[in-house]
Parts: structure tokens; sequence; C-alpha cells
């Protein structure tokens, strides 16, 4: 049983361009080293470490695009693969989108990227509605492509409302089709009507007033002769 969420839906809105795009350059950049001629067969030796970094990326306007921090990562000249810990994306374009995972590991180039471990992408609410949330152990993306897909369970909840694919997750950013594999569960919740929609109260009918006594009319006193 597999469930297919379209862009359209409005509990699984994740930007996933913007994240693949920003891991894409990043790891174009924090990869790059210096060509050195080896005889030989390579070991898996690393050439290069980097610890608590960050790498900051700007538009054609010189506002603040998306920012990747970590505690460290590992070059691999042998294969040119990456292992970076703790990675932390946030994609500032509007509604923000933040990527974290306690791993990463990345083939040469950043062709393709495995996070693992405690994986979470967010995505800030719009419009008033709750962040959308997504959960896995292990998520593998190819940027170039624009697809990422899971192989383990994936929840994703907005608010109260939850499903989860115990089969993982297929998402397809270039047709923006995205494929919960079952057996797929979800509860879903509506929003609460505002209070502007509820019927006012009736009002309590007036109590009907007393009637006031008349007034007695008095007699005059009769006056008595001398």
């Amino acid at each position: 049983m597999s469930a297919h969420l379209r862009a359209a839906t409005n509990l699984f809105p994740l930007v996933l361009a913007g994240v693949l795009a920003a891991l894409s350059y990043w790891l174009e950049l924090a990869s790059r080293t210096p060509d050195v001629a080896h005889g030989g067969k390579l070991r898996h030796d690393p050439d290069t470490i980097v610890e608590n970094f960050e790498v900051r990326r700007f538009d054609t306007q010189g506002a603040l695009q998306h920012t990747l921090s970590a505690e460290r990562m590992v070059h691999y000249p042998d294969d040119d693969s990456a292992v970076v810990t703790a990675p932390r994306l946030v994609w500032l374009r509007p509604p923000p989108t933040t990527l974290v995972a306690r791993e990463a590991h990345i083939s040469s180039r950043g062709e393709h990227i495995a996070l693992i471990d405690d994986v979470r992408i967010t995505r800030a609410g719009t419009a008033g509605k709750p962040d959308t949330l997504l959960t896995t152990a292990r998520l593998d993306v190819w940027p170039d492509e624009e697809i990422a897909k899971s192989s383990v369970p994936v929840t994703i909840t907005q608010g109260e409302s939850r499903i989860r694919g115990e089969g993982g997750l297929s998402a397809n950013q270039k047709n923006l089709i995205y494929v919960l594999e079952g057996p797929v569960t979800g509860v879903f919740f509506r929003s609460s009507p505002s209070s502007a929609a509820k019927p006012a109260p009736a009002a309590r009918p007036a109590a009907p007033a007393k009637p006031r006594p008349k007034p007695s009319a008095k007699k005059p006193a009769a006056s008595r002769r001398h």
C-alpha cells in the first residue's frame, strides 16, 4: 500500500529543492581540496579535517540565502568523499526550512548524500498553520536529480495531524510527487473555526415589568365647629 501526497497537500509542503540546492553548493565548497599527485594505491585516510564551522551563501542581491554548520567534517581523498558530524542546514527563503541529522555521508562531488540517524526536516508554518516536521532514521538525497528516498519508517506531523509510512518515502521535487510506502497510517485534525464565526449567544428575554400600585385617595378630614 502507498499514499501519494502532492504538493498541494497541506500536511507535506516540504521545500526539498532549496534544501538540495544548498547541500549541493556547500559540498562543492567544503570538500574542495588541491589536487595532489599520488603514487601507488591510496588508503582511505583523511587529508582534511574541519571542526566547528559554518558556511553562508548570499544571493545576487546580498541577502543571506542559507547557512550550513557542523561540528566536524572529514574529507577522504581516495574517493573524494566526506563525513560530516551534526550537520544543520537552514534555508532562509520563506517559509524557512531547517534540516538536521547526526551524521551525513557525502559522495564524490556531492552526487549522493546519506543523512543518517535522527533526520529532521522542519518547515515553518504559514497562514496561521503550525510547522511541518518530517522525521526518519535515514534519508538518501540526490541533489542534481532533486530526489530523496528513505527505506525506513517516515513520520510527518503538522500540529495534531500525523501520517506515518512504515515502508519509507520517495520524494521527487521535479514532478512534485511524494510517495509514502505502506502500510500507511494517519490521523488528521481540522482546524477549529474562528471565534468570529461562532454565533453569538441568544439574549435572555427581559422580565415583564411589575405594575406599580395605584396611590389611594385620602378623604379630607371633617372640621369641627365650636
